[in-house]
């Protein structure tokens, strides 16, 4: 019977989205900050739909096919998810707030990409997408405890919201529990949240089904969670998301498909779920209970402490403190507190705060001090009702009230940390914990701390990469997009701005047979653009051949190839000659009209794109900043919040030369701009005369007119290519600088059976 009824569940749909749209006045369509529109019937077709009228049109054109099969039933089931996609976007075109909390709906693309990191490194091992309800509180409780303690990144969708709130269990993006919507079509969301995954990371095109599929089967690893009753409609969503790649798992009985549709008990849902797709899941050091009276794990990642909900706040803005790790010859595996405990410490307060961590154990170096150290922001963040923020000097600290009426004590905190750190970094054989409140120890220790970030500091700024014999690379993000690689030299960290020089040397040290590896430098070919032939051999052979040369410090030839987790993109703007840069986290839109998710899908997958590159914001720091493009003297646009990040690092005198989008909003109004402040790229502006342009067309072998407008601009608008392209080479480039190309829109029609323009 599941056949038919996924097929009736799917005419069921297609009547109501036919029914729906029927009317409806025609309006633009397409969700905000994605840069694929509607992306289940993009992905999955090619097919880009602008408005309500071409979206009807394209309903209409469905059919269910009738005859019981398991190919016609999962073809329905994917017509129902585009048809759940098409309700939902008529929602986001017709009502001013589709949705209102707690549930939020559209996933933007920008969340996808923040979720790209801990996905690649296995902190968030699995996507669950869970349907329907559960119907008994205790085992809602132990459901959630299975998913938050696997740090399972989870999307709720129907009634089980609700019982989430009269169970009290809290939610939201910052606990990887996401009530996503009510009803069955709000599955849309998170069936167009995975089919973007391998438009943004496999820099797969959108239309090329299979390929779609197969990378979600393989590669990312989601699973749909159906719980309860769950009738025709619901029934058929799944259909779909099998088709889709993404396996289901129920607690109904059904006609099992090993591996894409199954049954559980929902005692081990979780478990089995994770077995579908294969999945292992990394678990932290399992901590006594009687000792510790808090969670520890991922799962607690994320928690924020506000005001209200704080018991008590060390270091921080309103006081002062720090953390440091060291290499020493023998620790004593001590932890050991001078100054009050948390018990001690009146709520509200603020107190000053030190966190002085001593490692020792065979082979361990201080070149792994840094990297050491960095691992504290992430272990104090396991502790349920500790919130730490920052690192170094300016690290944060708060506990909430939680926590502490629980009975969590430093002297927890500091064991939790030693048992942490030995479980991730099995090469340290002892370790010290001290945690210092006392507020005068704090401030000697804190002097002794700064000169030690001073001599780090100093060692890495003066770090080149003609002062070492070896860079890295790394491989992590190949699990999502297979023909990247990062290229981390002490001039250009990691792309997503995680991993500097020494991280990736510690990294290699630590696990020789890891994601990050050494790379001989081998002969330097060109200095300027950083090209390096052993480079060269790695890059081809990582890449399965697709990628056989870069330039490290290059966009407009050859550059980087850029997977999905850049935190920025320096890209190209024609008018002007220059180059813009934006990061992740800006809403609005570049002077070329088009916004972040817009230029990332230029160049994520892997895909090396010239003109286009992804980068961490670190990198502008550098003194090999895109040198063989200009570096800083091409720069021309970028939004203010990032100008204000790396201001230090812009050249004084070009600092007020860099437009934002405080300035201007076009390339029109950027052209005006750079003049009236004179921005160097200006003088480079120059305007090739028209006979010259003319005789170089001609001499091309193209026919037609040209005409020179006003300004730099350049306009061609009858060019031709002759049959053979006129006999010029395969590998014969145009380059057209300062020019704007405009294009007409061709309408074909019938009449009388001929063809017209």
């Amino acid at each position: 019977m599941v056949v038919e009824n996924i097929i009736e569940g799917a005419k069921k749909v297609l009547s109501l989205t036919k029914e729906s749209l029927k009317d409806v006045e025609n309006k633009p369509v397409g969700y905000k900050d994605t840069n694929y529109n509607l992306p289940t019937i993009r992905g999955l077709l090619g097919k880009e739909i602008k408005n309500l009228d071409e979206l009807k049109e394209f309903i209409n054109s469905l059919e269910v096919k009738e005859e019981a099969t398991l190919e016609n039933a999962l073809d329905a089931g994917v017509l129902t998810l585009m048809c759940a996609e098409a309700l939902e976007t008529l929602k986001y075109a017709t009502e001013e707030e589709p949705y209102k909390e707690p549930y939020v709906g559209f996933i933007p693309d920008k969340i996808i990409r923040d979720l790209g990191v801990p996905l690649v490194e296995g902190k968030i091992p699995a996507i669950f997408v869970v349907i329907g309800k559960v119907g008994d509180s205790e085992k809602l409780k132990k459901l959630i405890d299975d998913i938050k303690k696997r740090n399972i990144l989870t999307l709720f969708i129907g009634d089980i919201v609700k019982e989430l709130d009269e169970a009290g269990i809290e939610y939201g993006l910052d606990k990887l529990l996401v009530p996503v919507g009510e009803g069955i079509t709000s599955a849309a969301h998170a069936a167009n949240l995975a089919i973007r995954v391998p438009l943004i990371y496999g820099g797969i095109e959108p239309g090329k089904t299979e390929d779609i599929i197969d990378y979600i089967k393989n590669k990312v690893p989601a699973i749909v969670i159906a719980l309860g009753e769950i009738d025709d409609i619901t029934l058929s969503a799944g259909a779909g998301c099998i088709k889709a790649g993404v396996p289901v798992i129920t607690n109904n009985p059904v006609p099992e498909i090993k591996g894409a549709l199954e049954s559980s008990d929902i005692d081990n849902i979780v478990e089995n779920a994770l077995k579908m797709k294969n999945i292992e899941v990394r678990t932290v050091t399992e901590m006594d209970e009687t000792e510790i009276p808090v969670s520890v794990g991922p799962m607690n990642e994320g928690e924020r402490v506000r005001g209200p909900d704080m018991h008590v706040e060390v270091a921080g803005p309103k006081s002062f403190g720090f953390e440091l790790v060291t290499v020493v010859d023998e620790a004593s595996d001590e932890v050991k507190i001078i100054g009050k405990d948390i018990k001690d410490m009146e709520e509200g307060s603020r107190s000053p705060f030190a966190v002085i961590i001593r490692v020792s154990g065979d082979n361990l170096e201080e070149d792994l001090e840094g990297v050491l150290e960095r691992r504290i922001h992430e272990f104090f963040n396991y502790i349920e009702g500790v919130m730490h923020l920052n690192q170094r000097d300016s690290v944060w600290i708060r506990v909430n009230k939680n926590a502490a009426k629980k009975g969590l004590s430093l002297q927890h905190i500091g064991k939790i940390v030693q048992s942490l750190y030995k479980a991730e970094f099995p090469f340290i054989k002892n370790i010290d914990v001290i945690l210092i409140t006392d507020e005068e120890e704090v401030k000697k220790e804190l002097e002794n701390a700064k000169q030690i970030y001073d001599r780090r500091d100093a060692r890495a700024r003066d770090l080149n990469e003609e002062d070492v014999d070896v860079f890295y690379g790394c491989i992590m993000c190949q699990s999502f997009a297979p023909t990247h690689i990062c290229v981390i030299t002490p001039n250009k960290p990691a792309l997503c701005g995680g991993i500097n020089y020494f991280d990736a040397r510690a990294a290699a040290k630590i696990d020789p047979e890891g994601p990050i590896f050494e790379i001989p430098k081998g002969e330097l070919i060109d200095e300027t653009k950083g090209i390096y032939s052993t480079i060269n051999e790695v890059v081809k052979e990582k890449s399965q051949g697709s990628i056989e040369e870069i330039a490290l410090h290059s966009i407009m030839e050859k550059p980087s190839t850029s997977c999905g987790c850049f935190e920025a993109i320096t890209f190209y703007i024609p008018e002007v000659d220059g180059f813009g840069i934006v990061h992740r986290d800006f809403k609005g839109e570049t002077p070329m009209g088009v916004p972040f998710s817009a230029l990332a899908g230029q160049c994520s997958g892997g895909k090396q794109v010239e003109g286009f590159c992804g980068m961490c914001i670190e990198y502008m720091r550098s003194s090999k900043f895109f040198q063989a493009d200009g570096g800083w003297k091409r720069v021309v646009w970028m939004p203010s919040e990032l100008k204000e990040r790396v201001k230090e690092s812009i050249p004084e005198e070009l600092l007020d030369k860099i437009a934002t989008e405080e300035n201007v909003s076009d390339t029109n109004e950027l052209q005006e701009f750079l003049r009236s402040k004179a921005h160097p790229i200006v003088e480079s502006w120059t305007e090739m005369a028209e006979p010259e342009m003319e005789e170089a067309v001609e001499e091309a072998g193209f026919e037609g007119d040209f005409e020179s407008s006003a300004g730099s601009d350049f306009v061609v608008p009858t060019m031709e290519l002759p049959a053979g392209f006129g006999g010029l080479p395969s590998n014969f480039k145009i380059i057209l600088k300062n020019a704007v190309i405009k294009a007409e829109k061709i309408i074909i029609t019938k009449e009388d059976g001929k063809s017209k323009k």
